[in-house]
């Protein structure tokens, strides 16, 4: 069962628990950070993707896949009223994607006539044949087919970001595998050398006033050894705790996802810091 924890407790690290019984979970620090790791891939990279133990994470190209973002084409949509399926395809490969209706009228259309066949369904008027989505998700195998579980697809409504996205995809393929050095860990060891920074550091210059910066900075405290699968932040506590208007907060967290730094998880409103 899902709930929110009192806003009263918002300060002490209230937040979007899920308390449902969800397979990969991990146990100890170092397997949640692993499993809240997001990566950007490939559809191809998800196919060809194999568990080298059982129940053990996917491996890709020397990358263990968790939670997973990739773009694609869809190319078709098979509407069941209460979830639709999307063939989505991204030129290396596709892949079919279950999304499940949150609209009540979805639910009890499906409820009073489970084998109507109709299309008309609010979650199936979402999407459109030939255009292009994001998909955010676990990666799961049942039956010895991949599958993306507590999937969310977003509708993309620039072409840079399927450029980015790629670009991600081949950044993250060339750390993986020794062809690039991971930036951040250039300077976590600039940082231990006492190396002069580039970058000015918020300590330097006092608390930051932009709400990017102070969203990010409150989502990463939240979801800090939290898990992706059980715990997201939800708009309007971030709203409340940071006094923001939500509007503001909801640009702020689409603009944060585009580049990176956080993903929505259950929803469009719960998202869930890297």
């Amino acid at each position: 069962m899902a709930t929110y924890q009192p806003y009263s407790e918002y300060s002490t690290g209230g937040g979007f628990e899920n308390s449902d019984s969800r397979g990969g979970s991990a146990e100890g620090s170092g397997n949640s950070l692993r499993i809240s790791t997001l990566t950007p891939v490939t559809v191809k990279q998800i196919l060809e993707s194999k568990q080298l133990i059982q129940d053990g994470p996917f491996i890709s190209y020397n990358q263990e896949l968790h939670s997973i973002s990739f773009v694609g084409v869809v190319r078709n949509i098979t509407d069941h009223t209460s979830n639709i399926f999307l063939t989505i395809e991204d030129g290396t490969g596709q892949i079919e994607v279950r999304k499940w209706s949150e609209d009540a009228s979805d639910i009890a259309t499906s409820q009073e006539n489970a084998d109507s066949g109709s299309s008309d369904s609010q979650i199936a008027k979402q999407y459109k044949i030939g255009t292009y989505v994001k998909v955010y998700g676990a990666l799961k195998e049942f039956g010895g087919k991949k599958n993306v579980q507590y999937a969310v697809i977003k509708n993309v409504t620039s072409f840079n970001e399927i450029i980015a996205h790629h670009l991600e995809v081949i950044k993250c393929h060339a750390i993986a595998n020794g062809k690039l050095q991971d930036a951040s860990r250039v300077d976590e060891q600039a940082s231990n050398n006492n190396d002069q920074s580039l970058f000015v550091k918020e300590s330097e210059t006092g608390s930051s006033t932009n709400p990017l910066d102070r969203i990010l900075a409150f989502c990463k405290e939240q979801c800090s050894g939290k898990d992706a699968n059980t715990f997201a932040v939800p708009i309007p506590l971030i709203s409340q705790s940071l006094n923001i208007d939500e509007n503001t907060v909801r640009e702020c967290c689409n603009t944060l996802t585009e580049q990176g730094f956080i993903y929505p998880t259950f929803d469009d409103n719960n998202f869930f810091a890297l």
